[in-house]
C-alpha cells in the first residue's frame, strides 16, 4: 500500500524491475490500465499482482512534489509479500496546482489505449487539473474519475483537439466545451478547410462561449512568418492570431541552451523555445505551455506538466474557468520536474506580480524573488534571467562557477535578484540540470530529458506608455518554412 505523510492513502506509479535475468515483466500492453508492462496504476493506494519469485527492485513514485521511494523486495514462492511506502511530499506549491492540458486515449482515433488509463496516469503523476482533449470529439473523464473514486485529487472538464489540414500545422485544443453524448462529434465542431477557418470555428463554437484555445506543437516558422511556404517572409496566418491564448513550446529542456537550431542524431531543428523568444519581442502576446500529447499508458502522463495559479490547492474545488483566465493571462509555469517560483516588484516596492502580467517600473530597478524546488530524485545546476530573450549579464547562475548559490536539500536555488532596466523588457526566468537527466522514475523514453523549468514572461514597463516590445530577432533571422532545419 503507499500513503501520503498524512498516513492516507494516495495514487502512485509502481514500477517493478527484475533483479534476476531469467525474469522478465509484460504485465499489459502500453494501451492497458492498471497493469501496463512493467508499471503498475494505483488510485487508491492499494494492489495485487501476481509476480514469479525472486527479488526485485521498486519505483514507487506520485510526481515532482513527492519524493521518490525506491526499495527491493523478494518474492517468496507461494506467499505473499507486502510492499509499503509513504510518499512524502517534499515539495511545497501553495496557491499553485499541476495541470496537462493535452491527452490522448482510443475516443482519439489514432490510439488504442484505454481512457480509464488516461485518467489513471493522470491521477498517479499527480496532475490536479486535465481537460479531457480527444482528437475531432469532445469527450469527457468524468465517468472515470467518478470509477476510480478519485474525485479529491484531479479536476478536468470536457474540451477537444480540432486536428485538420494542413498537417502538421492545423491542431488547438479548447475548453471548457459543451459535451453532447450521442451527438456526432460529441456537440464539437468539424475541422475546417485552413487553420484560420478552422481556429475561428472552434473559437467561436458554443455560441461564442469563453474558452481557452491552445496552438499545439506549432511549426512557428510557418505559422506566423510563411504562410504559403515559399521560403520568404510574410505576415503569416495572421487571421489566426487573435484567436490563439496559448502555444506548446517544448521540448523544455532546450531552454537550456538558447540557440536558433538544436541537433538530434544527423537532424536539424528549429529550438521552439528560442522562436517563441522571437515571437515575443515581435509583440506576439501569446503565453508558453508544456503538455505531454499522451497517447499510451506507459509513463505516458507526467514528464510535462504546467503549474497554474490557483485560487484553491484542493483539486476538488477547481474552477476551470480560473484555469482558463489564469492560462489566458500567462500565470503559469512550464516544467517537467524542478518547481520554479518567481515574483517581481519595482524595487523598494510592496506590490508584486508573478508570471504573465505587466510591472509597472518607472525607475527601471526590479526586484526578482526566485526559489526552486525539487524532490529527492531531481536537482538543478543552473539558473538564468533573460532579458527580452538574452541572457543577464549578472544573473547567469552554474553550480560550478557559483557553489554558493546552490543548495544540496529540497530548496536548490533561493535568492533576491535586482535588475536595473534602461527600458521596457521582458523578463523570463529558467532553470534546470545540464548534466544530469529525469531519470528512470520518467520512462526508458522521457527520463532521457534533461531537468528544465521556464516562466511566462513578466512584462516590464519603464517609460510609463505600456509595454513595448524590442523587435530584436536575437541575432537570428525570424524563421521560415524551408529553412535548412526541420
Amino acid at each position: 500500500s503507499s500513503t501520503d505523510d498524512q498516513a492516507a492513502r494516495i495514487p502512485c506509479k509502481r514500477e517493478l524491475k527484475p533483479l534476476e535475468a531469467k525474469h522478465a515483466l509484460d504485465f499489459g500492453p502500453e494501451t492497458a490500465e492498471f497493469a501496463v508492462r512493467n508499471l503498475i496504476y494505483t488510485p487508491n493506494g492499494k494492489f495485487l499482482q501476481t509476480l514469479p519469485p525472486g527479488k526485485y527492485a521498486a519505483t514507487i513514485s506520485h510526481g515532482p512534489e513527492f519524493d521518490v521511494v525506491q526499495t527491493e523486495i523478494e518474492i517468496p514462492a507461494g506467499k505473499d509479500t507486502f510492499l509499503k511506502a509513504k510518499l512524502i511530499r517534499s515539495v511545497e506549491t501553495p496557491g499553485w496546482i499541476s495541470s496537462d492540458f493535452h491527452s490522448h486515449s482510443s475516443p482519439s482515433g489514432d490510439n488504442t489505449s484505454s481512457q480509464l488509463g488516461r485518467v489513471l496516469n493522470l491521477v498517479c503523476e499527480h496532475i490536479e487539473f486535465a481537460p479531457c482533449t480527444e482528437h475531432n470529439r469532445v469527450s469527457t473523464y468524468e465517468p472515470h474519475i467518478k470509477e476510480l473514486g478519485i474525485g479529491r485529487f484531479i479536476s478536468s472538464v470536457s474540451g477537444v483537439e480540432l486536428t485538420g489540414s494542413p498537417l502538421p500545422l492545423n491542431h488547438q485544443n479548447a475548453f471548457p466545451m459543451k459535451y453532447t453524448p450521442h451527438v456526432q462529434n460529441g456537440g464539437g465542431p468539424v475541422s475546417g478547410p485552413d487553420l484560420e477557418t478552422q481556429i475561428e470555428r472552434l473559437a467561436l463554437w458554443d455560441d461564442r462561449s469563453e474558452k481557452l484555445l491552445q496552438v499545439n506543437h506549432p511549426d512557428l516558422r510557418w505559422m506566423f512568418y510563411d504562410k504559403n511556404g515559399d521560403g520568404k517572409p510574410d505576415a503569416g496566418f495572421e487571421r489566426a492570431f487573435p484567436f490563439m491564448d496559448v502555444v506548446e513550446i517544448h521540448p523544455i529542456e532546450h531552454a537550456l541552451n538558447l540557440e536558433p537550431t538544436v541537433a538530434k542524431g544527423t537532424s536539424t531543428f528549429h529550438n521552439t523555445v528560442f522562436n517563441w523568444l522571437q515571437l515575443l519581442n515581435q509583440g506576439f502576446r501569446i503565453y508558453g505551455v508544456v503538455n505531454t500529447d499522451a497517447h499510451y499508458n506507459f509513463h505516458g502522463s507526467g514528464f510535462l506538466r504546467n503549474w497554474i495559479q490557483s485560487a484553491t490547492d484542493d483539486p476538488s474545488k477547481i474552477d476551470y474557468m480560473d484555469m482558463v483566465h489564469a492560462a489566458e493571462q500567462g500565470r503559469l509555469v512550464m516544467s517537467n520536474g524542478p518547481y520554479l517560483e518567481v515574483t517581481a516588484s519595482e524595487t523598494g516596492k510592496s506590490d508584486t506580480v508573478v508570471s504573465g502580467q505587466d510591472l509597472k517600473a518607472p525607475s527601471g530597478k526590479v526586484t526578482l524573488k526566485i526559489r526552486v524546488q525539487c524532490p529527492n530524485w531531481l536537482d538543478v545546476n543552473r539558473l538564468f534571467v533573460l532579458v527580452n530573450g538574452r541572457h543577464h549579464a549578472i544573473h547567469d547562475y552554474s553550480r560550478t562557477k557559483h557553489p554558493d548559490a546552490f543548495r544540496s536539500d529540497i530548496v536548490k536555488f533561493e535568492r533576491t535578484l535586482d535588475l536595473d532596466l534602461k527600458g521596457d523588457a521582458h523578463l523570463i526566468v529558467v532553470t534546470g540540470n545540464t548534466d544530469t537527466s529525469l531519470g528512470a522514475v520518467q520512462g526508458p523514453a522521457n527520463g532521457k530529458a534533461k531537468p528544465a523549468a521556464i516562466t511566462n514572461p513578466i512584462f516590464v514597463d519603464v517609460d510609463g506608455k505600456g509595454f513595448q516590445p524590442n523587435k530584436d530577432t536575437l541575432e537570428a533571422p525570424l524563421p521560415v518554412k524551408h529553412a535548412n532545419s526541420k
